[in-house]
Parts: structure tokens; sequence; C-alpha cells
């Protein structure tokens, strides 16, 4: 399964999250601090829900305070409890700019942010400067997925719940210059993707958003893990002399896994010198048998470990091995000794001579036998 880091993928992009065990997608929105508002902690890989997650009142209380807001404290307990272990922890606390205090409040950014871990976008993230006439949206800057607004920008913010367009909340507090109304108005996006503004305990949808660090990995499916590929494979281990038309015994040392997920082994040979390697074994143990046939030159072996999502290893290769190939001489077809011996004279013993395929026959040894004991030559 090929990965590739968060960092690389294309704004607009949608990858997955599990939530609850289920993937769900999310669109990139943002690579990178959108401006110098934004603090050092928010520079990652923005993530948007593209679609919303539920319809839920801002506050319980008709207030705009988004730091003491019922859904704020839900996104960053409840909502951010949904993720798996790994994912969890590896979203970034990012000081986020907000209105502290609510529509009547003060503009907050850079490190003076607020520190959460999951966040809803602000008005200026999502509109740009389209709509700072009439309140004070003075914080944040429009993300890279929305800009420019004017030619795409409406149909961009549309969301949908349950298969229809609806409205999703802002974190921006609603604040009207001209006539100080700011008790419970919070800014949201419309069904058509426009913008309003509506009462704070007024329940409407809610799309979360996250920053991931930019080097998390990507697989194939979109799938975001936090997973680590083993370590290499500590040794690997072959007979120093091999012969040729024999089986030998290929082993190798542990691999070690940061998530404990490794699954096991693939060997691989290559012959001759040659660059291709073929694979020999696939398994958990610690050790292969291999065939060598007669007539190879010369043999090496490579090992790699893998983990339960896919993710391997580098290789951990042997010496080259050069192959001995000799065959035995075939057995001699007959011996012929005497039919009687007498003691204490000399006999002849005579044999018919043997083959041998690879045409280095060399000589004979001949052993004696003297009254059922041992043979000596």
């Amino acid at each position: 399964m090929a990965m590739v880091q968060l960092g690389s993928k294309a704004v607009g992009s949608i990858v997955k999250l599990k939530e609850n065990g289920a993937l769900v997608e999310y669109l990139i929105v943002q690579q990178g601090l959108p401006s110098s508002q934004y603090d050092i902690s928010c520079d990652g890989t923005w993530l948007l829900r593209k679609d919303i997650y539920q319809e839920k009142a801002w506050n319980d209380k008709a207030t705009n305070v988004l730091e003491t807001s019922s859904l704020d404290s839900f996104l960053n307990n409840t909502f951010l409890n949904l993720f798996e272990a790994n994912i969890k922890n590896a979203i970034k606390q990012a000081k986020i700019p907000y209105r502290k205090g609510g529509g009547g409040g003060t503009n907050q950014t850079g490190a003076n942010g607020l520190s959460r871990k999951v966040f809803l976008l602000s008005r200026l993230e999502v509109f740009g400067s389209q709509y700072t006439t009439t309140d004070r949206e003075e914080y944040g800057s429009i993300l890279a997925y929305f800009d420019p607004p004017p030619s795409n920008g409406r149909q961009k913010r549309i969301a949908y719940f349950n298969g229809k367009a609806d409205f999703w909340w802002l974190r921006s507090p609603y604040y009207d210059k001209y006539t100080d109304w700011n008790f419970n108005g919070v800014n949201c996006v419309s069904y058509d993707g426009g913008g309003v503004e509506i009462a704070s305990n007024t329940e409407r949808g809610v799309r979360p958003a996250v920053i991931l660090p930019k080097t998390v990995l990507v697989s194939d499916d979109g799938s975001v893990t936090t997973n680590t590929a083993p370590s290499v494979p500590a040794s690997i281990t072959i007979p120093s002399s091999i012969s040729g038309g024999t089986t030998i015994t290929v082993s190798w040392g542990a691999s070690t896994d940061a998530q404990g997920n490794l699954e096991g082994y693939k060997v691989e040979r290559s012959t001759n010198g040659g660059s291709s390697w073929s694979q020999i074994y696939q398994g958990s143990g610690r050790s292969a048998t291999n065939s060598v046939a007669f007539g190879t030159v010369s043999v090496m072996y490579r090992v790699k470990a893998y983990d339960s999502e896919g993710l391997e290893s580098g290789y951990k290769t042997s010496g080259q091995v050069t192959v001995f190939n000799n065959r035995a001489p075939g057995k001699p077809p007959s011996i012929t000794v005497p039919v009687q011996v007498e003691g204490g004279k000399k006999i002849t013993v005579s044999w018919a001579a043997a083959t041998d395929a690879d045409g280095n026959l060399s000589g004979y040894a001949l052993e004696r036998q003297v009254a059922g004991g041992a043979w000596s030559q």
C-alpha cells in the first residue's frame, strides 16, 4: 500500500478519518498558516468535515461567548473522543484566532488565540472580507479552499446533512457596530452558501475542523494514519558455503514496531548477480528454507518486515555467495575379488569404472573389512 505525507496533498483533496471506527470524508482546506495572524501551532494541514455531523445549538444558553459555549465543549470532549487514539493524539493543539468575550468582546490572534484541538471555522476563514462592513470580524484570514470567494466560493460553502443542504455554524459571534446587538447572534453559513446570523440557542449544522501535522501519512484510499513502518530486520544469515542442488536455511533477526502491529516478513532471492528479485517466503516466522538449483552461479537474499496496515521496512540484504556446483561420481558398477584367499599372500581386487557427470572423476578409495570389524582404507 503506497503512502504519501498529508502535507503533499492538494487543497480541495478529500481524505478520511475514522470516527467511532467508521471512515468519514474530510476536505483539505488549508496547507500551512493562513496568515501572520495565526500562531505557529496552526501550521499544518487543515481538515474540515465534508458533511455536517449533526444539528446542535451553538450554545444552550442565549449568549455568543465562544470559549464557554456548549458546542465548543462538545467538540473538544465528546466529538474529539470519536477519533481513534493515534489520530486524537496527533491532532494539533492549535491557538485559533477568536473574539474573546463574545460579540462585544475583543479580537485575539497569534499566541493569544484560543487553544483547541477541534474547532469551527471563522467567518473570515470561509467568506474572506466579503462581509466586514456591519460587524467587527477582523480576526483570521480566508482559507485557501474558499479563496477566491467571488467566483465559486458560494458553491464550496454548501454542506449537507442527511443528503440535504443545510445551515452550518461558524465560530464567529455576531456584532453590529450600529445597533450594538451582540447578545446571542452567531455567524452561520446558509443552505445556499450565503452568510446569515442566527441566535446561538438555535439548532444548526456542525462541521468540525482539525489541524494535523503535514507529516501524517495518507494511504491510497485516502485514509489518514499515524502508523509508522517497522524497523529493518536486525540481521540476515545464510550459509557461507552452498552447493547446487541442495536446500539451505535463511534466518533473520527481529524487527521492532512502534505501534506493536508487526505482522510478518518477506524474503526475496536474487541469482547469478542479477538485479531482479523473487519472493521465496512471507509469514511471521524468522527462518525459511530454499532450494538452490544445480547450476546456479551465485545467490543473495534479502528480508523486510511489514505491519498490519501494509507499511514495510527497508531491506536487510545478505552478501553474495558463490554456489559450488559439483555432483558426486556414480558408484562403480561392480567389484571383483578372488573366490579363495590364502593367508599371507597378496590378492588383486578390481572394479569397473565409475561415471562422473561433471567430468572431473579423480580416483577411487578402496576399503577392507576383516572378520566383521571396522572398515579401513
